[in-house]
């Protein structure tokens, strides 16, 4: 046995060839590597990605159908349908989604905003052909029956009350900015619960949710397939008439929610900024944001233990409890650039001041500055496109924007190309459309200036 041990060691080699088990890795890169597009005759269009080898599927149908195409009757509908996703269909009952969806490992979300609402199927890809049809009776085949629709307005009641300050904020501050449709709030009023009805749904659902408003994005699913999906949306092969969209403008107002004397605040600034029809610019005000900060350097348990961004982390100083972020919303036309704050009712005039003044001196932002914001933008990016949720819904609303990006490798190709004296020319746009500026607050509103007192117009 010694022997052989001894003649076995001798033996040993080492080969400098390629291994067939390295030749099996993923090849490292971003996002998805090859996606194909199509636009049916009835003007849906699909795009399916082919991931790196994610063993989890999505698949997206968007509508251009958010909060600012409803009118009279219809406000607040676009939040009755995200609280109704999940109710009885044309074809299964609720019971029969959540049961089939969990025993098969998939899940079916709904989300919107004032462009848009999306309804997200994620599952193994092994299953995708069987709940699709699910898919399908969520998105395009919901009947919102009274008796459902009356269960749903507590959900919508509870759903007012558990809004996070800081989501509070964004969306009354969006309703400040803009006159006009954009200025139509996510989330159904109080007043408005009880005169929802199914009627109103089902008119909205028929005048919006058509052929010609809908995308379908997908990840790790079949091109097949996602067409095969595409065709069970609308069996009509004509063209809807386009509808008339109607152009808000800006008007620099104010609005506010009180939570109380002494409550912790909240306070938003927003002035106009870019829509998704122009990308070179839409990346230039996504690298401003960067630039500035739009979240922590890192996260711990608590909130004390949390870096924030430079430079406008920094404008806190000692004080733990204020925060400082930049933050970028886009819709079709046109969007908002803004900073949210948020500290106690002690410091709260201060931290309004500060962050007005950092809105109209932030084209003093240098090269080395906007630099760094592309790095954080990239990142942010490379992020994103882990998620294939994001990733779907990412293609479907470049689709309903007739852009091609694709993956995050690309997008990074076009920040590389930006050039830093354009993006401190952005930069100081928004600084000049200080007189434009609009205000929110949600918390201690006493505490806060009105945006009249703040000096910066």
């Amino acid at each position: 046995m010694k022997r052989l041990f001894r003649i076995t060691n001798q033996n040993r080699y080492v080969s400098t060839s390629r291994s067939s088990k390295g030749a099996c890795w993923p090849r490292p890169d971003y996002g998805p590597m090859e996606v194909q597009r199509s636009v049916m005759m009835n003007g849906i269009k699909v795009a399916a990605a082919k991931p790196l080898g994610s063993q989890i599927a999505a698949c997206t149908i968007m509508y251009q159908a958010g909060s600012r195409y409803e009118i009279d009757d219809q406000l607040g509908a676009s939040h009755f349908i995200r609280a109704a996703s999940s109710a009885t269909g044309c074809g299964y009952t609720f019971f029969a989604k959540m049961r089939y969806l969990q025993q098969n490992g998939g899940s079916i979300t709904c989300s919107s905003d004032r462009q848009n609402i999306s309804f997200t199927l994620r599952c193994p890809p092994t299953v995708f052909s069987e709940l699709k049809n699910y898919l399908l009776d969520v998105a395009s085949r919901c009947c919102y029956h009274p008796w459902e629709i009356k269960d749903r307005k507590t959900l919508i009641r509870e759903d007012l009350v558990r809004i996070h300050p800081e989501q509070r904020v964004i969306d009354l501050v969006q309703k400040a900015c803009w006159t006009g449709q954009l200025s139509n709030s996510v989330f159904c009023e109080e007043g408005r619960i009880d005169e929802m009805t199914d009627n109103s749904l089902n008119c909205f659902a028929r005048t919006h949710f058509k052929s010609s408003h809908c995308t379908v994005g997908s990840v790790g699913v079949p091109f097949e397939e996602t067409l095969k999906l595409a065709e069970k949306i609308e069996y009509k092969r004509e063209m809807p008439e386009q509808r008339q969209e109607k152009q808000s403008c800006p008007r620099g107002g104010f609005e506010l929610f009180d939570l109380g004397r002494d409550s912790d605040t909240w306070i938003a600034l927003a002035v106009p900024g870019c829509g998704t029809c122009d990308v070179p610019c839409l990346f230039k005000h996504a690298i401003i944001a960067a630039a500035c900060g739009t979240g922590n350097m890192q996260a711990g348990q608590h909130g004390t233990d949390r870096t924030p961004q430079p430079p406008l982390g920094l404008m806190a100083g000692d004080d733990i409890f204020t925060e400082y972020k930049t933050f970028n919303l886009s819709y079709c036309e046109t969007g908002i650039f803004g900073i949210v704050a948020k500290t106690r009712a002690a410091t709260a005039r201060k931290a309004a001041v500060s962050a007005a003044e950092f809105l109209a001196h932030v084209g003093d932002l240098n090269f080395k500055q906007i630099d760094v914001g592309k790095q954080r933008l990239k990142v942010s990016l490379a992020l994103h496109d882990e998620d294939c949720v994001k990733v779907s819904e990412g293609l479907a609303l470049q689709l309903a924007n007739n852009v091609q990006i694709d993956s995050a490798k690309n997008s990074m190709s076009v920040i590389d190309m930006l050039c830093p004296d354009e993006i401190s020319c952005t930069a100081k746009m928004i600084s000049s459309k200080c007189s434009q500026m609009a205000m929110a607050v949600v918390g201690d509103v006493d505490a806060v200036p009105h945006d009249a007192e703040l000096g910066v117009k």
